[in-house]
Parts: C-alpha cells; structure tokens; sequence
C-alpha cells in the first residue's frame, strides 16, 4: 500500500510544479484578505485536492501505470488501497497549507489567529472530502478517467442538488422542526461527531469493497 502510494506521487511529480504551487498560495492569500472570507483557503484546498486526487487515474490510462503494477506483481488490494491513502495525504498537505493561510492573513489583518475555526472547518472539510472520493473512486476504479470523469462529476452534483434541495424543503416546510433538530444537534455535538465518524468509516469500506471488485474484474 505504501509502495503504490509512493508511486503514485512519483507519477503526479511532475505537474506539481513552482507555478500552481505559487497560484494556490497567491490567489487563497489575495481572496482571504481582499474578500474577507476566512475559510475560502480551505475550500479552495478541497478543489485542488479533487482534482489532483484523479492525477495517477489519469497518469495510469496515458502510461500504463496500473497494468505495470500488475506485471511486477503488485497486489490489486495494494493498488487500491494505496490510492486511497495517497487520496487522503493529498487532501491533509492541502489542508495544512490552507490553515497556515488562514491564521496568517488574520494574524496580519486582524492581530489573531483562527485555531478554533481552522479546526473545526477542516474537520468539516475533511468529512466533506471524504464522502466525494468515496463516490468517486470506485467509479475511476471500474471503467477508468476518460470514462468516468463525467458520470463521477454528475454524481457528485446530482448528489449535492438533493441534498440542497431536501435541506430547503424541510427548511421552508417544517421550520419548528428544523430548528429542533439544530438546537439538538447543538446540544450533543459530540454525538454528532461520533456517529458522523462512524458513517464516513462504513462509507469507506463499502466504497473500497466495491472499488476493489470492480478493479479486479478491469482488463487492463
């Protein structure tokens, strides 16, 4: 798993150059301050990693990668389970760097840091992230990036429009009992967070389990 994940990173290597690099920091530090907007770092970090997310899919449909792993005898267990890890350490090096711009633009701007916020908003972020390539990478597994880049991103929207949309509905239609519901969640944050883990944990492996059958039963 390790291997595969090193591997990985070695693939992306060279689209992690100077410039977007240096566009990530320039344009979350100008929007944070200009706009006012304290987490835009970490949402715009949540993009980026998304995108780079799909690099070694990419890398392995041009190159062949992921037929190589199979020719030197890497496990498919390996190969799906190091994208994965390499998916989350990608999310977790982005996000880092975003908490960094943070404090540091409101340290200069306002004289304090955000750790509270910082914190709480990349944990969010975080669940976030992980629910979206637990949706997408089993797609990516099954049939492959050209193929699957478009159902993925309809997934993914159409996923986020029912949500949206339930969330409204219940807003306008049941008021006092959304209110409710938020007071109670207030109260028993801690649960929520438990059982949020507990979700995205069981999301995880049903989402490796299939990723794995479909990337197994995959000509190459």
């Amino acid at each position: 798993m390790l291997k595969t994940c090193k591997m990985d990173f070695l693939g992306i290597r060279p689209y992690m150059t100077w410039k977007p690099i240096a566009f990530f920091i320039l344009f979350s530090v100008g929007f944070t301050y200009i706009g006012d907007y304290s987490v835009f770092p970490m949402v715009f970090a949540m993009t980026i990693s998304l995108m780079i997310m799909t690099y070694p899919f990419v890398t392995g449909e041009d190159s062949g990668t992921e037929r190589l792993y199979r020719m030197i005898g890497m496990e498919d267990e390996d190969t799906v389970r190091g994208r994965y890890l390499y998916s989350i350490v990608v999310f977790l090096v982005a996000t880092l760097a975003a908490i960094v711009i943070m404090n540091v633009v409101n340290l200069a701007k306002n004289g304090e840091l955000l750790i509270g916020e910082s914190l709480a908003s990349g944990g969010l972020y975080l669940a976030m992230y992980i629910l979206f390539t637990d949706i997408n990478l089993p797609i990516f597994f099954a049939v492959g990036h050209k193929k699957a880049k478009a159902v993925a991103g309809a997934v993914l929207i159409t996923a986020t429009l029912i949500v949206v949309g339930i969330s409204g509905f219940a807003a306008s239609a049941f008021p006092k009992e959304v209110k409710a519901l938020y007071q109670w969640a207030s109260a028993h944050v801690l649960l929520i967070v438990l059982l949020g883990i507990v979700f995205l944990a069981l999301m995880t492996v049903l989402s490796y389990t299939v990723a794995l059958k479909k990337f197994k039963k995959r000509d190459l």
